[in-house]
């Protein structure tokens, strides 16, 4: 079928109230854009059923086969009583609501670990396992409530899932980029992508986008992602060699920061050298450890982790002298170079990271501000590289960039080694 037009649609009242941010939009319509696919608008649409049901008619009314439309929902499939988009979708679609029943096995389960006192609440907790009976049904990997995806009529297919970001992220990539990807061409268009790290979205535009000709004339667009600790540039065009032009330009004028997808290919690479790895964390209490061990199979290569939080286990459990400590601090080069190869011959393994920064939002000093870090990589036989980094970003944000952080340095010096 012909690429379709895509309209992405958010619904909350607590969005079009302006107490919550819609940030789900702005995700799905990058992701559909390296994906070939482009979004025509955003919607936002309040909790009210009669609204939705309109406007879904609408956006659905014009479509055929050989002009589809995509509408991408999000929001409306929890248990309470002003989540409608069930109900909606299932009016337009003549369906009826249907137990979904992986979803029920893994609310009932939930249930049960909170005990009697809840079976009450769970009866009222159904409609959030149920999906339209004329539809296919999104898994939801992360929480309770699946998605569905339903066809309006003739050409007009709406894809409904959890507004909760972190659900919507999981079944977007796992359940409905396949969909559309087998229902629908992407049209003549060449895409591919770069990370590039320690980078702003408009420092880029100003260095590079804006002296790219092509890019000023149409002939290709791009598209940028704040992420932590880089960011993501996507570039289209019906010429497929200038999306490999532009992106070897971007390699030369940034080479090192730029990596492919790096939490696929740094896992690739430690598989293929047969290297095993362990981190030795402050700061970051063992986020470096959880994204490592969030990816099937990381048993093949990941050890293990020590959170030294305090200067105790520093020295006691790590080996971090405690001349070292008293002369430079917890935070210094000299501290992240003994974490980094005395945890590297405690967990037994070929590479060891160590982070140990401040956080906040206390503990800075005139010398040591909120948000140093040091960041050290043990690499066994080469000597031991310790980098520090300043990096002004409240509590929650500061740990997150450190910890994806520490994984490019890891991995960028492991690709200049033969």
């Amino acid at each position: 079928m012909n690429s379709p037009r895509v309209i992405v649609i958010s619904t909350g009242s607590e969005l079009t109230a302006g107490r919550s941010q819609d940030t789900n939009s702005s995700w799905i319509a990058n992701e559909l854009f390296g994906l070939g696919y482009s979004t025509e608008k955003f919607l936002v649409l309040p909790d009210d059923p009669k609204l939705i049901r309109e406007e879904l008619k609408n956006l659905a009314a014009g479509a055929s086969k050989e002009n589809p439309v995509l509408l991408v929902m999000t929001g409306g499939l929890g248990p309470t009583e002003d989540d409608y988009t069930l109900e909606v979708v299932c009016e337009l679609t003549s369906s009826k609501a249907v137990l979904n029943e992986k979803a029920h096995d893994r609310l009932q389960a939930l249930y049960r670990l909170r005990g009697k006192g809840f079976q009450e609440a769970l009866t009222t907790a159904l409609r959030q396992v149920s999906i339209p009976s004329n539809s296919t049904v999104l898994n939801n990997s992360v929480g309770i409530a699946p998605g569905f995806w339903s066809e309006l009529q003739s050409g007009a297919y709406l894809a409904c899932m959890p507004g909760v970001p972190s659900e919507m992220v999981a079944m977007f990539k796992e359940e409905l980029v396949p969909l559309i990807q087998k229902q629908f061409h992407s049209g003549e268009l060449y895409s591919d992508f770069l990370f590039i790290w320690g980078m702003s979205e408009s420092l880029f535009q100003q260095e590079f986008i804006e002296g790219i000709e092509a890019l000023k004339n149409g002939k290709a667009v791009w598209g940028v992602a704040a992420k932590k600790g880089f960011i993501r540039v996507t570039y289209q065009s019906q010429n497929k060699n200038l999306v490999e032009d532009l992106i070897q330009k971007t390699k030369e004028k940034y080479g090192g920061l730029c990596t492919g997808d790096l939490f696929e290919e740094f896992p690739k690479l430690l598989a293929e050298r047969k290297l095993t790895i362990g981190t030795i964390e402050s700061c970051t209490g063992g986020l470096v450890a959880k994204i490592l061990t969030d990816r099937a199979g990381s048993s093949d290569y990941f050890l293990g982790s020590i959170v030294s939080y305090s200067n105790l286990i520093k020295e006691n459990i790590v080996g971090v002298k405690r001349e070292t400590l008293e002369a430079h601090g917890a935070v210094s080069e000299e501290t992240a170079t003994e974490m980094a190869d005395n945890g590297a011959k405690l967990l037994g393994t070929d590479l060891a990271i160590s982070i140990t920064g401040i956080a906040g939002p206390g503990g800075g000093t005139p010398t040591k501000k909120v948000g140093t870090v040091f960041i050290g990589t043990h690499i066994k036989g080469e000597k031991t590289e310790v980098k520090e980094l300043f990096l002004p970003f409240k509590r929650e944000l500061f740990r997150e960039v450190v910890a994806a952080t520490s994984l490019y340095l890891m991995y960028n010096r492991l690709r200049k080694l033969v």
